[in-house]
C-alpha cells in the first residue's frame, strides 16, 4: 500500500484553469470555533482510501473516504506530539496510518498511529539519536518507512528501516573504498558533498524530487536529490567536477548500486563550470555552463549512449527554445516576472546562479526546463526564507511541520517562492529532435491560475490522487473544506 502525504500552503501563478469540484467535508469534529489552521492527505494508491486531516490547533480531525467518495471513517485526535516538529514519511497497514515524525535538531524520532476503526492513536518513542549521524532524506513504500542519513567524517551511507508494527532495524553502506571528487576532483568525503554549515549546525541538503510533477528550477537546482520511485529511491550527487554520482536503493531488500556519469568538461577560463543534471526514467539529462559557453546532452544511465547534444555559446540564437528567456522572482519588477533578450545575458545569469534542469513528459515527448535559481533573502537581510527543505520545516500548530522529505508535491509549488529563476522552455520529440510551437500548460499553472482567481484560501491542501491533482480549501462561510479537481 503505497502511502503520500501532503502538506501545504500559499501559491500563485498565470495560467488557463479548469477545475471541477470534487468533495465538501462537513467541519462538524472541531472543537473551537476557528477555522483549520493546516491541512494534509494521505493517500493510499492500493486500497484506493484517501484521509483528509484537519489541524485546528488542539485537535487533529481525520476524515477516512473510499476513491468513490463514501465515508469510511472519522474521529478526533490530540494531534502529534508537541516535541516533534516534522512529519517525514508514514506507513499504511489494516486499514491505519502511522506517520513518522522528527525534532527539529534532526536527531530525536517518533510515530503516531491512527485507528480509524478504533478511533485511537498511539504514540511511540524510538530509542536511538543520530549523534554521529546527519539526517538526508527518507522514502515510504507500503508498510515500510526509511531514513537516509550518512555518518560525520565518512563516507558511510546508512539506512534505517521502520516496520508499520514499530520494530525499527540499521544497515549501514560503506563506500570509503571510492573515490568521490569535489568541485576541483580533489578527494573527499560523502558527508562534505551531501551536508552544509549553517546557524551553527550540520545538516543535510538533499531534496525529494517526485518525477510526475512539473517541478521547477527551484527545486532541480539543488546539486543532491533523492529520486522517489517506489520500490527504488536513487540519491545524485553533482556538488563534484567530473562525475554526477548515483545510488540506487532497492527496497525492501536494500542493496545498493552505484554509478558515476561523466559531466561535459569545458575549457578552463580561471573560473569552474557550473553543472547539475535531473533523472527522468531511464535517462539522465546533464547540463553544464560558463558565461560564454552551454553544453545540454541526455544519456541513457545504464549504457552511458549520449542520445542528445546540444552545444550553445553567447553569440548564437537560441534556436531549441519554446518559450522566450524569463527572468522571474519577488525582487525583479512589480509584476515579478521580464524577458531578455539575448543569449549572452541568459548564459551569464544561470551561471551567476544554480544552474538546473528539469524534465516532464508532454504530449510532444519532452518539456525541459533549462535555468538557474537564486534563493532570495528576506527583507531586511539576513538568511534565507526556509521553504521546507533540507530538513528545515515551517511549524503548523497541532500538526508539527512540513517537510520535502514529506512533502514534494507541496514543495514543488512552493519553491516558486522567495527565488529568483532565470529559464527558458523547450520541447522535444522522443527522439530529443526539437519541436516549434507552444509550451504546453501543467496542472501546477492551472492549480495557481485558480487561486489567484479565488485568494485568501485558508488550510490549502495540494495531492495527487491517480492521474490527477486535488486542491483543497476551507470555506469559512459554510464551514466546510472543499476539494477540487485538476487534469492535465
Amino acid at each position: 500500500m503505497f502511502l503520500r502525504i501532503i502538506f501545504f500552503s500559499t501559491f500563485c501563478i498565470f495560467s488557463t484553469v479548469a477545475q471541477t469540484s470534487f468533495l465538501t467535508i462537513p467541519n462538524d469534529l472541531k472543537t473551537r470555533n476557528k477555522s483549520p489552521k493546516d491541512a494534509f492527505a494521505v493517500v493510499d494508491d492500493e486500497n484506493n482510501t484517501f484521509a483528509i486531516f484537519l489541524d485546528d490547533d488542539k485537535t487533529l480531525n481525520g476524515y477516512l473516504y473510499s476513491e468513490d467518495l463514501k465515508p469510511i471513517g472519522k474521529f478526533a485526535s490530540n494531534g502529534l506530539p508537541k516535541i516533534y516538529t516534522e512529519i517525514i514519511g508514514q506507513t499504511l497497514k489494516n486499514g491505519q496510518i502511522r506517520l513518522f515524525l522528527k525534532n527539529a535538531n534532526n536527531r530525536n524520532f517518533g510515530s503516531v498511529l491512527f485507528d480509524f476503526e478504533r478511533e485511537a492513536t498511539i504514540e511511540t518513542e524510538y530509542g536511538f539519536k543520530l549523534n554521529d549521524e546527519i539526517f538526508l532524506q527518507s522514502h515510504s513504500f507500503k508498510d515500510k518507512f526509511y531514513i537516509l542519513t550518512v555518518t560525520r567524517r565518512s563516507s558511510i551511507l546508512n539506512i534505517y528501516t521502520f516496520d508499520h508494527d514499530g520494530k525499527f532495524g540499521k544497515k549501514e553502506f560503506d563506500f570509503s573504498d571510492k573515490f568521490f571528487g569535489d568541485m576541483r576532483n580533489d578527494r573527499t568525503r560523502l558527508d562534505q558533498l551531501l551536508t552544509e554549515r549553517s546557524q551553527f549546525k550540520t545538516e543535510g541538503t538533499v531534496v525529494k524530487i517526485e518525477e510526475s510533477n512539473p517541478n521547477n528550477i527551484a527545486i532541480t537546482s539543488n546539486v543532491c536529490k533523492v529520486y522517489d520511485r517506489g520500490e527504488t529511491f536513487i540519491l545524485t550527487i553533482d556538488e563534484g567536477m567530473l562525475y554526477t554520482y548515483i545510488f540506487e536503493f532497492v527496497v525492501p531488500n536494500l542493496t545498493v548500486s552505484l554509478k558515476a556519469i561523466e559531466k561535459e568538461q569545458l575549457p578552463l577560463k580561471g573560473i569552474l563550470a557550473s553543472s547539475n543534471s535531473y533523472l527522468y526514467e531511464d535517462k539522465i539529462f546533464q547540463i553544464s555552463g560558463l558565461n560564454d559557453t552551454l553544453v545540454f546532452t541526455v544519456k541513457n544511465i545504464e549504457t552511458k549512449e549520449e542520445l542528445k547534444r546540444i552545444e550553445l555559446s553567447k553569440d548564437e540564437e537560441i534556436t531549441f527554445k519554446n518559450s522566450p528567456i524569463i527572468q522571474e522572482g519577488t525582487s525583479i519588477s512589480s509584476d515579478g516576472r521580464r524577458e531578455l533578450e539575448k543569449t549572452a545575458q541568459f548564459l551569464r545569469k544561470i551561471t551567476s546562479e544554480d544552474i538546473g534542469v528539469a524534465v516532464i513528459k508532454s504530449k510532444s515527448g519532452y518539456q525541459v526546463t533549462m535555468g538557474g535559481n537564486k534563493e532570495i533573502q528576506q527583507t531586511g537581510g539576513g538568511a534565507p526564507m526556509m521553504m521546507g527543505g533540507f530538513g528545515g520545516g515551517m511549524p503548523i500548530g497541532t500538526a508539527g511541520a512540513f517537510t520535502v522529505s514529506y512533502n514534494p508535491v507541496f514543495y514543488a509549488f512552493n519553491s516558486y517562492k522567495h527565488n529568483k529563476s532565470t529559464r527558458i522552455e523547450c520541447v522535444f520529440n522522443d527522439s530529443f529532435e526539437h519541436v516549434d510551437g507552444i509550451v504546453p500548460v501543467n496542472v501546477f499553472d492551472k492549480i495557481r491560475t485558480y487561486t489567484l482567481r479565488n485568494p485568501n484560501g485558508k488550510a490549502e491542501n495540494v495531492f495527487k490522487m491517480n492521474d490527477f491533482f486535488i486542491y483543497g480549501k476551507y470555506n469559512s462561510k459554510e464551514d466546510t473544506y472543499e476539494l477540487f479537481k485538476f487534469s492535465e
